[in-house]
């Protein structure tokens, strides 16, 4: 079989290679971007049966779904299961029973309700979560101002005044625009919000109040790093 180009200075990969041998594995969202798909991480990594689930449409995103079989074509792996499910509709009958390991990443923060997210996310979770998620800094200050929350605090995204983005934006340009060549909806690039919408960016958790949302959601955090220049948490995090 030919090896997927692993990246064990990627938190990620290396939270999945402590866990997943011989077990169950599931990603969820991870269609967006494709080659950061770890469904073949786990199997390199030893995991016995493995499954994709993603809200997009199997019919209006089928370009997504074929770019990810393509890409398991072409490293050889051929058994695997896809959900076009909402992970927060999904129900333990749909899929038999937890998966021993999930794997989570850019979703959590695209969601409109994180803490049913969470809540779902355990409830299909049979012994540990690997779960990243951007989040915001404290203190933010350049030549637009100063923002700044506490700890516990998460950000509400729509709710943002014009002096508190413009202050953000100028932020967020020098990872999102500058490094990837895309916009921030609801920061960068103003957004038009409705419930059934995940392009939008919603919420920014603290690091603190992230790792306090998913000890609330039923996890315990046995692992957990900061990424993406301090934008982003790993966790890992076990039922």
């Amino acid at each position: 079989m030919m090896a997927p180009q692993l990246n064990l200075t990627d938190i990620r990969d290396q939270y999945i290679a402590r866990v997943v041998q011989g077990k169950t594995f599931a990603e969820v969202g991870g269609l967006w971007g494709t080659v950061s798909e770890k469904v073949s991480v786990a199997k390199q990594f030893g995991a016995t049966e493995l499954t994709m689930i993603d809200a997009a449409s199997m019919t209006e995103h089928q370009y997504l779904w074929q770019a990810f079989h393509d890409r398991m074509v072409s490293l050889n792996i051929d058994k695997y299961h896809c959900l076009s499910l909402d992970i927060c509709d999904i129900q333990i009958e749909e899929i038999g029973k937890p998966y021993d390991v999930v794997h989570c990443a850019g979703v959590l923060y695209h969601h409109p309700h994180p803490m049913q997210m969470l809540v779902a996310l355990r409830k299909i979770t049979g012994q540990y979560l690997v779960l990243t998620s951007a989040i915001t800094q404290e203190v933010i200050e350049n030549e637009k101002g100063r923002y700044q929350i506490p700890p516990s605090g998460v950000m509400f995204v729509p709710a943002l005044s014009e002096s508190e983005r413009e202050i953000l934006t100028v932020y967020w340009e020098q990872f999102m625009i500058k490094e990837r060549g895309m916009a921030v909806m609801g920061i960068t690039q103003p957004a038009d919000y409705n419930l059934d919408d995940f392009a939008p960016w919603w919420w920014l958790p603290t690091a603190h109040a992230l790792r306090s949302m998913c000890e609330v959601a039923g996890f315990k955090v046995l692992d957990n790093g900061l990424t993406w220049h301090n934008n982003a948490l790993s966790l890992l995090l076990s039922v």
